[in-house]
């Protein structure tokens, strides 16, 4: 329903048996996540040969899922999977294995299946996503951890290309602002960024899309109950290169990178200020907690 209307879904698969695993009830052994997802990737395709948009799914399986090798190689078929981005959910726990080259314990349902080389499966995952692009890494015990939301929600998946981590029925409300159009003076020698249009565009940009949440109509009535009750949406920006490019600066440069952590820095802080705001006006989201 959610692709019918022209939207994305993300899908953690963490939760299905791994391929060969017992399923007691039928006497038969599982088919594995990967199954699965072939057949969501068949009903987008049909889906999207019926509309005027593309649909979108971005799987992720967890870096401990005894299938997570099989769902590394999966887009090196150049025919399966096409409607879906692939991420792995990276922990921390992982990571630090890989640091110190240690096993690491394939694991469903309390069963260890099998054991491999930490490091060679990290291995195994950047030697497909440069040779094929896929599978990205989501690191999902530092999303949960930095969450404003972590205290009424738990994430495992984001939209499908991956810039915003959601939980269930969590819908991906995003707007950018054009850092190009607001440099003072561009390509002189005493260009900078406008902080002052800065000041003013983004309490804009964070009432508009307050606003878009009240007049959007959600594919689901768990979505629309979802985004109301927690009022999530992404702030980002547009035109960093081009900005830094005004101000005679290289894209990448170490002057770059700090000029970027300051822009962005200003973005955030007066977001967070113009969202104070409207809370003080309209009143606070149904689950904000103080603590």
């Amino acid at each position: 329903l959610t692709m019918q209307q022209g939207g994305g879904v993300g899908f953690d698969f963490s939760t299905l048996r791994p391929k060969g695993a017992p399923v007691h009830g039928v006497g038969a052994d599982a088919s594995g996540p990967l199954t699965f997802m072939d057949v969501w990737d068949a009903m987008c395709r049909t889906i999207m040969s019926a509309g005027s948009r593309r649909g979108a799914m971005m799987a992720t399986l967890r870096c401990d899922h005894p299938d997570i090798e099989d769902f590394v190689d999966a887009k090196r078929d150049p025919r399966r999977l096409r409607n879906f981005n692939l991420s792995v959910l990276v922990s921390d726990a992982f990571m630090a294995a890989v640091e110190a080259d240690a096993a690491w314990s394939l694991v469903f349902g309390g069963r260890t299946f099998r054991t491999v080389r930490a490091r060679a499966l990290w291995d195994r995952i950047m030697r497909a996503t440069y040779e094929v692009a896929e599978p990205g890494v989501i690191f999902i015990d530092r999303i949960n951890r930095a969450n404003n939301l972590a205290y009424c929600e738990n994430i495992s998946a984001t939209n499908p290309c991956g810039e915003q981590p959601l939980p269930p029925y969590g819908a991906c409300l995003l707007g950018s602002i054009n850092l190009a159009r607001l440099v003072k003076d561009p390509f002189e020698s005493d260009a900078v960024l406008d902080m002052q249009a800065l000041q003013e565009v983004v309490p804009l940009a964070v009432r508009m899309l307050d606003n878009a949440i009240d007049v959007s109509r959600f594919p689901l009535p768990a979505q629309k109950a979802e985004a109301q009750a927690k009022r999530r949406m992404g702030l980002g920006v547009t035109g960093l290169a081009d900005a830094l490019v005004m101000c005679g600066v290289r894209y990448g440069s170490p002057e770059a990178v700090k000029l970027t952590e300051e822009w962005l820095a200003a973005v955030r802080r007066l977001s967070y200020q113009a969202s104070s705001d409207l809370a003080a006006e309209k009143g606070s989201f149904p689950l904000f907690d103080r603590s």
